[in-house]
């Protein structure tokens, strides 16, 4: 121990464990505890035993040599270490001299006589012949060394008359430390070593004994490490226990205040028409109150100041206008509604079900199986590929290591990064009943990792295992469909698959679902065109509920519809208008872990939530979130929209606070070009279809780039323009719908109708100049084969048209897409220009047409010029809306659409 330490620690080294307080005359018993004299003398005597002690610290009993305590040994250590703390607190205590019992502040010791001497007595000291070369050293004076000097102080003999001579020798007869004058008086004759030498025996003795015990102690110490591990672990399956049932208990609570919270929207979603009804009834009664009041008041001013001539001359007819509102006291209050009653029916079941039943049960019990014998053999265990998933066996065995099953073991798996954190989604361990089970894991984070294995919560041989994860990637698999309105063709928009890995796909050109095999089979479909429950305008967004209900967002119709697994329809909601219940032009939607409904509505900026059966929950993105929300998935504590207009996507909590965005406009990586729909794989990453780049990116949900896939082209696993995706459950195949077959289309293309045809045409035909693109012409009596007959362009079409093109040019304008949109505006208003008889219609396309876009087809499109020509859209919009569109439109979009390979000036 250093002097600091000890310093520090003092007053415990020199306090007596029975009386509490600094040693007086400390005595050392056989047992090497120390007491003071009195102390040891008071045990003694409660005693009753004169020969005998017995310890207070250990209680081991010894004999006291002739009965006299004063005989036992002086615990000279002590005694310096009283010297010590004296020296130390010399400056508030003082010190007693040596030599005339004075206690002072200003004392001197002496390291030859071992004493302290006052002020005056060290002069005395100093003048004695004897004391020449002695050391003596002022108390304020001490440092670090001379505190060490003092403890190594020799021993003196106690007995009387010899308190000066130092030991020196150890007589072996009596086992005492003696001073020369002992020798040759008291210890005469007996053998005799020098003290020196018998320190060294015994230290020899002591190292024996003490390395014995050691080794003795060391083998207890196992033992209770045992017991403590087995305590630890009892302790860590209870605390686990507990934390489980923690967890399960708050998940619980979450439900059920998700319910109540259900109700209470509920309840005020019934309760607002009535209110509503009575807040009208009271404000007109309030007027009606104002208007008898003012009355009143002018009546009574008349009768406190007119003359009784001019009250005899006042006229009735006037006294009846005057006090009409006095007299009118039919009022209207809606009796019925002072009957109306709410009621909150229990689930007593729920309720019963949970008091006999609890919330779970405890198992304690001794397994036929030893982890330490299980063994854990498959690919899995060393390597694994980002969202593909990883397998493995464990099989559990006895003592013996024979192959044992014991149904009420427990086999857990967690895979953990260099950080010690969850690396890895939906962990599924299947027993097989024999002693083996089947474990599955996808990973999320390439890299290094190490899977945990453990059987009743200890690690099994070999765990923790270290596993390489490799990236992910994605190549084509199977592509299917053409475009067409016949079963199993195609003109889709949205995509989901159900629990039989059916595939679901939404045709906002046919305006129907179809169902699909996970191979491309065609399996059934339903919905026609309409208004009507079950029919479809542009139908988009497609989810598919835990009931396994498909959820089908009808953008035209400004609603959601639900139908069976079927296709039977089941109910709807929504209807078009700015109201927390209401749509206007919904795209995406989805299903969060609660089973409620996330719909984007796009026409009203905003994410609005609904409950499973369609009753308004809640919404977000009321204060400018968004410009053009797409799509929004719910994935653990977070909800994630896709901003097409913003080329970005929004990351928000579960009550709707805006958290982080990530990505911006561009074709680098983590850059988009209108981003779509959006899905999460199985390793927990985000997928994002990035359409008018042509491909789709895949992220972690910190928006960090991970990989992407596809490309421009017609080629299986190329893209043009992918819209939504959805994963099957064998995610070896991800599955991404392009709109159209294989033309596609997104952002300002969704609502083009039968136009994408001639858009490819167009783009296949660079550079769009307006110079290359002659007037469109229908060839007189041309009627292409096999097409369904032409329907009407709606004038809703045409707005759809128009605001979301012009979307898509004011946030191109600095973008190299500028002379791609303009030709494809041109062609729209060309084509309309051709198929409408009306002067005053084609004037208005003509002057959007010059002004709009003749830069932009020449490749200098300003920002001005795009403001203006999206301002003069509204004269054209205006045109089309006040005037009927023939179908000759939709029959040259058809004659032209078999022409796809064809350029404009071949025509």
């Amino acid at each position: 121990m250093d002097i600091k330490t000890l310093l520090a620690n003092l007053h415990e080294e020199v306090s007596c464990s029975v009386c509490m307080v600094t040693f007086t005359e400390p005595k050392q018993l056989p047992c090497l505890h120390s007491f003071c004299l009195h102390c040891l003398a008071g045990i003694q005597r409660n005693s009753g035993r004169h020969d005998v002690i017995t310890c207070p610290e250990c209680r081991r009993e010894s004999q006291v040599p002739g009965g006299n305590l004063k005989d036992l040994p002086t615990n000279f250590r002590i005694n310096s270490l009283l010297d010590v703390l004296a020296i130390r607190d010399c400056n508030s205590t003082g010190v007693k001299c040596g030599n005339c019992d004075k206690r002072r502040v200003e004392s001197f010791y002496c390291f030859q006589c071992c004493s302290f001497w006052c002020d005056e007595c060290i002069t005395l000291h100093n003048l004695l012949r004897a004391n020449k070369d002695h050391r003596v050293l002022a108390l304020n004076d001490f440092e670090d060394q001379d505190i060490e000097d003092v403890l190594k102080r020799p021993a003196f003999c106690p007995r009387p008359g010899h308190e000066k001579k130092e030991l020196e020798f150890f007589c072996k007869k009596c086992e005492q430390a003696i001073c020369n004058s002992c020798v040759a008086t008291t210890h005469d004759g007996h053998v005799k070593i020098l003290l020196e030498e018998a320190a060294n025996e015994k230290k020899l003795q002591i190292l024996s004994e003490t390395e014995s015990r050691k080794a003795n102690v060391q083998r207890m110490r196992n033992k209770i490490s045992k017991l403590d591990e087995t305590c630890d672990k009892i302790q860590t399956q209870v605390a686990k226990v507990k934390r489980s049932s923690q967890q399960f208990a708050e998940s619980m609570i979450a439900i059920i205040e998700a319910k109540k919270q259900e109700i209470f929207s509920e309840a005020d979603h019934e309760a607002q028409p009535y209110l509503e009804r009575l807040r009208i009834q009271r404000i007109e009664i309030e007027n009606k109150v104002k208007m008898v009041e003012t009355a009143v008041g002018i009546s009574e001013t008349l009768l406190e100041r007119s003359t009784n001539a001019e009250l005899a001359q006042f006229d009735d007819s006037q006294n009846t206008t005057l006090l009409k509102g006095v007299d009118d006291e039919r009022e209207e209050v809606d009796c019925n509604l002072e009957h109306l009653t709410f009621i909150f029916e229990e689930n007593k079941a729920l309720k019963t079900k949970a008091i006999h039943e609890g919330i779970g049960s405890l198992r304690a019990f001794l397994s036929k199986t030893r982890a330490d014998k299980a063994t854990a053999e498959g690919k899995g265990l060393t390597e694994a590929i980002v969202g593909i998933q990883a397998k493995f066996v464990l099989t559990t065995r006895n003592a013996e290591g024979r192959q044992c099953h014991d149904e009420r073991d427990r086999v857990t798996v967690e895979i953990k990064n260099q950080q010690g954190h969850d690396c890895a989604t939906e962990v599924r361990v299947q027993d097989i009943k024999d002693g083996s089970y089947k474990v599955g894991y996808f990973s999320k984070e390439t890299g290094r990792c190490k899977a945990e294995v453990k059987l009743n919560e200890e690690h099994v041989a070999g765990s923790p295992f270290p596993v390489r994860v490799k990236p992910r990637q994605f190549r084509p698999v199977l592509s299917f469909g053409q475009r067409g309105s016949s079963a199993g063709m195609l003109k889709p928009w949205g995509v989901a698959v159900n629990e039989r890995d059916e595939i679901v796909v939404t045709e906002q050109g046919n305006n129907r679902v179809q169902v699909f095999s996970s191979d491309g089979t065609y399996l059934r479909s339903f919905g026609r065109e309409g208004n009507k429950q079950g029919e479809f305008n542009y139908p988009r967004g497609i989810t598919i509920h835990e009931t396994n209900n498909i959820i089908v967002v009808d953008s035209g119709n400004h609603r959601v519809q639900l139908f069976s697994e079927q296709g039977e329809y089941l109910s709807q909601f929504g209807g078009k208008g700015n109201l927390d219940h209401q749509l206007s032009n919904p795209l995406g939607v989805s299903v969060d872990n609660k089973g409620n409904i996330i719909v984007a509505d796009t026409g009203n900026k905003s994410i609005k939530i609904f409950s499973p059966d369609g009753h308004y929950l809640s919404k977000f993105g009321d204060e400018g979130s968004f410009t053009s929300p797409t799509h929004c998935v719910q994935y653990e504590k977070y909800l994630i929209v896709s901003d097409q207009s913003e080329h970005c996507i929004k990351v928000f909590d579960r009550n709707g606070n805006f958290l982080y965005k990530f990505g911006n406009e561009g074709e680098g990586d983590g850059e988009f070009n209108d981003p779509c729909c959006l899905s999460v794989n199985k390793a927990g990453h985000l997928m994002v279809c990035d359409a008018w780049n042509h491909r789709v990116q895949v992220f972690e949900l910190s928006g960090k780039f991970v990989t992407k896939f596809g490309s421009e082209g017609e080629k299986k696993g190329e893209f043009n323009l992918p819209v939504s995706t959805a994963v099957l459950s064998d995610v070896s195949a991800v599955l991404s719908i392009k709109i159209w077959g294989n033309f596609s289309a997104a952002s300002s293309l969704r609502t083009w109708g039968n136009f994408p045809p001639l858009l490819r045409i167009l783009r296949s035909s660079p550079p769009f100049h307006h110079s290359v693109i002659p007037p469109f012409r229908c060839p007189s009596g041309f009627r292409p084969p096999n097409l369904d007959p032409p329907t009407e362009l709606s004038e809703n079409i045409i707005l759809n048209v128009l605001v979301e093109i012009d979307n898509t040019l004011r946030f191109s304008a600095s973008s190299n897409k500028c002379d791609r949109i303009g030709a494809k505006w041109l062609f729209f208003f060309t084509l309309i220009e051709e198929c409408c008889g009306d002067p005053n219609l084609r004037r208005g396309v003509q002057i959007r047409c010059d002004t709009g876009f003749k830069g932009a087809l020449s490749g200098e499109m300003s920002k001005k010029h795009l403001v203006e020509g999206s301002d003069r859209s509204n004269i054209c919009f205006n045109l089309i809306c006040n005037f009927h569109i023939n179908r000759k439109c939709l029959v040259i979009a058809e004659v032209l659409g078999e022409f796809q390979g064809t350029r404009f000036d071949q025509l």
